[in-house]
């Protein structure tokens, strides 16, 4: 698909609409279905349709997304990454936006609130690269893509070295390890999952992504993958 690059100026507005010819995203669309507006720091969002929802992901955060109900204007997106996606019978649209670098609190001025521990996780451990596997299907692809089973942790872990011979019962005593000893999550939020096996991995991958304890950047210390991980084109937004 043919990507189209837009410029947009803090202030100005970019619409999109359905294309009648290929059925994709087309910028300035005389129907528009949609519209992002520049701000100062961040960007908007406005659902001009009657009857479909837009979901915006987080290209950076994994598994983060907000919803943009029909007719709903100007609703402001936190995120500097994003993928806009629009359900048609076609397929789904997208709109790839790229808002400006955000701005930080100087931690050198006083008065900034005392540090927070949070979960100390080692990057050198093994227990470390099988949750880097379990999250890395939600951080290459969708929020929604599946998280891998114990048989594809094994699998995609076997030429690390040290991992030649694992097997599930090492993977498992990992997540225990992780469930039990390095993050908290209780039998509460084990029942939102089911309580079975695979919510053990469902709700360590959700809240390793949910607070960034697992990046994109520590993908790299995975073995390199066969196949191809290409992106799927769209057209994207430049905004700020």
């Amino acid at each position: 698909m043919t990507s189209t690059k837009a410029e947009v100026p803090a202030g100005q507005v970019f619409w999109f609409g359905r294309s009648t010819r290929t059925v994709a995203v087309e910028p300035y669309a005389p129907h528009a279905i949609g519209a992002v507006r520049a701000l100062p720091h961040c960007w908007s969002l406005s659902n001009l349709t009657s009857n479909t929802t837009f979901v915006v992901e987080n290209l950076e955060g994994g598994t983060e997304l907000i919803k943009v109900a029909p007719r709903r204007l100007d609703a402001v997106v936190p995120f500097e990454m994003s993928r806009v996606l629009v359900p048609s019978v076609g397929g789904l649209l997208e709109v790839r936006v790229f808002a400006s670098p955000p701005t930080f609190l100087d931690s050198r001025m006083s008065g900034i609130a005392s540090h927070i521990s949070l979960p100390v996780l080692d990057e050198q451990t093994k227990y470390f690269l099988v949750l880097v596997a379990l999250c890395e299907p939600r951080l290459r692809g969708s929020s929604t893509a599946a998280v891998p089973s114990v048989q594809q942790v094994i699998e995609r872990l076997r030429p690390v070295p040290g991992f030649a011979n694992v097997n599930r019962s090492s993977i498992n005593y990992h997540i225990d390890y992780l469930r039990q000893y390095k993050l908290p999550i209780d039998e509460e939020s084990m029942s939102s999952y089911g309580g079975r096996m695979h919510s053990k991995r469902e709700a360590l991958v959700a809240f390793a992504l949910r607070y960034d304890l697992v990046r994109e950047e520590h993908l790299a210390l995975l073995p390199g993958r066969r196949e191809g991980s290409g992106q799927p084109g769209g057209r994207w937004a430049h905004v700020g």
